[in-house]
C-alpha cells in the first residue's frame, strides 16, 4: 500500500466515544477511512466453527490453533468477501471468523453515498438468509425455497435486515432472536488512527485462534473476579490471584523527593527481587514507576498492576498483558468500578492506589 498517499488523504479517525457498541462522535461514516468491525452471534452461540489445535504448538505448524468453519461460517465468510461486489467503494482487507463472533477490516476507498451502517446491514441480511437456511435444515425443512443472495443493496428493505446502524436504541425486551437473525443488534467499530496501527490489527486478527486456545487452557487467568476484599477495598481483578500470596512482594512507589541516586538504588533492588521470583506491585503512575514496571514486564517478572478503572463486562487483556496472564505472571487489580468517562486520575486516587500497593506487599493472603 502507498502509505504516503494513504496518509495524505487522511483515512484516520477523530475523537473516540467509549462504548461496547462504539461509534465515532461527529464522524459521518461515509468518508475515506479504514474500519475494524466486530460483531457477535446472538447469544454468543458457537455456530460459525470450532477451535482445533494445540495452544502450545509452534506458529505455522499443523497443530497450531485454528478455526474450522462450519458450513454456516463458510457462508458468512462468503458474504463478507462479496461486500465489494455490491459496494465498489469498499475494499475488504481481512476477516477472521471465530466460533461466536467475527472481526473484519474494511477500507472505504472513496466517499460513499451511504452510511457504513448500510453496508453492514446488507452483509447481515445475507448472513440472515444463510442462517434461516441452516435453521430450516435443522428442522428438516431444507427444501424450503430461500433466496441465495449474500450481501446486496436491495436487501436493506427486507425484514431480516432491520438491524440498526447505531442511530436507534437497543431492544432489551428479552427477545431471544429466534426469528432468524444470526448476529446481535449493532456492531463495534474501531477507526484507524494511524498507518502503524493497521499492522497491529492484522496481527490481532491472525492471533485470535491462539488467544482463544490459551484462554481455554487457563480460564482462571482470564475470568473477571468482581469482588475480593483487600483491606478497606472491595477489588475487581483479572489474572493470577496466586500472586497475592507470594511471600516476596514489593510495592514500586517512587517519591518525587528522591534523588536520581536513590531512585536508581531502589530500582535495582526491585528488579533484583523480580529476578528472584518476587512480585512487583504498582499503579505505575509516576514516570519512574513506569520505567521499573516496563523493564520488569520485558524481563517476564511477576507483576500486580493496579488500575484506576475497573473492567468492562467482556474485558480481555491485550498484547503483552494477554501473554503475561497466560503465563501466570500478571494480576490486574482495581479497587473501583468500571466507567467509560474520560478523566484524569486525581491525586487522592493516586495516593489510594499507592496505599493499596503497599498493603498488598505487606499482607499475607
Amino acid at each position: 500500500m502507498d502509505w504516503e498517499a494513504f496518509e495524505k488523504h487522511k483515512p484516520f479517525a477523530g475523537e473516540k466515544k467509549p462504548s461496547m457498541l462504539r461509534r465515532r462522535v461527529g464522524h459521518d461514516y461515509e468518508s475515506r477511512r479504514i474500519y475494524l468491525i466486530t460483531m457477535t452471534v446472538e447469544g454468543r452461540r458457537p455456530l460459525l466453527g470450532r477451535l482445533v489445535g494445540d495452544a502450545e504448538a509452534a506458529e505455522g505448524s499443523p497443530e497450531a490453533p485454528r478455526i474450522e468453519l462450519s458450513p454456516l461460517g463458510e457462508e458468512v465468510r462468503n458474504c463478507w468477501t462479496s461486500i465489494s461486489s455490491y459496494y465498489p467503494e469498499v475494499k475488504v482487507l481481512a476477516i477472521t471468523i471465530m466460533p461466536d463472533h467475527l472481526h473484519g477490516i474494511l477500507f472505504v476507498e472513496r466517499q460513499m453515498e451511504q452510511h457504513l451502517g448500510m453496508v453492514i446491514k446488507g452483509f447481515k441480511a445475507g448472513c440472515n438468509k444463510a442462517y434461516r437456511r441452516w435453521l430450516a435444515a435443522q428442522e428438516g425443512l431444507a427444501g424450503r425455497s430461500v433466496p441465495q443472495q449474500c450481501c446486496s443493496k436491495e436487501s436493506h428493505g427486507d425484514e431480516d435486515s432491520k438491524e440498526n446502524n447505531g442511530s436507534s436504541k437497543e431492544n432489551h425486551n428479552g427477545d431471544d432472536r429466534t426469528h432468524g437473525f444470526l448476529f446481535s443488534r449493532n456492531y463495534n467499530d474501531h477507526i484507524l488512527e494511524g498507518a502503524d496501527e493497521l499492522e497491529r490489527w492484522f496481527n490481532y486478527l491472525d492471533d485470535n485462534p491462539r488467544r482463544l486456545a490459551v484462554k481455554r487452557q487457563h480460564p482462571e487467568y482470564f475470568t473477571i473476579v468482581r469482588q475480593r476484599n483487600i483491606g478497606e477495598w472491595s477489588c475487581q481483578m483479572v489474572g493470577n490471584q496466586a500472586l497475592l500470596s507470594y511471600p516476596k512482594k514489593a510495592a514500586v512507589v517512587v517519591h518525587s523527593a528522591w534523588s536520581d541516586e536513590e531512585y536508581e538504588k531502589r530500582k535495582q533492588k526491585w528488579l533484583a527481587l523480580g529476578e528472584k521470583g518476587g512480585v512487583l506491585i504498582s499503579a505505575a503512575i509516576a514516570t519512574r514507576e513506569k520505567v521499573v514496571m516496563r523493564e520488569a514486564m520485558n524481563r517476564g517478572y511477576r507483576l500486580i498492576v493496579l488500575r484506576e478503572n475497573g473492567f468492562p463486562p467482556l474485558y480481555k487483556p491485550a498484547g503483552e498483558s494477554f501473554d503475561a496472564c497466560s503465563n501466570g505472571t500478571l494480576l490486574q487489580v482495581s479497587p473501583w468500578e468500571y466507567h467509560m468517562n474520560r478523566r484524569t486520575i486525581s491525586r487522592e486516587q493516586c495516593l489510594q492506589l499507592n496505599r493499596l500497593a503497599e498493603l498488598i506487599a505487606s499482607s499475607d493472603f
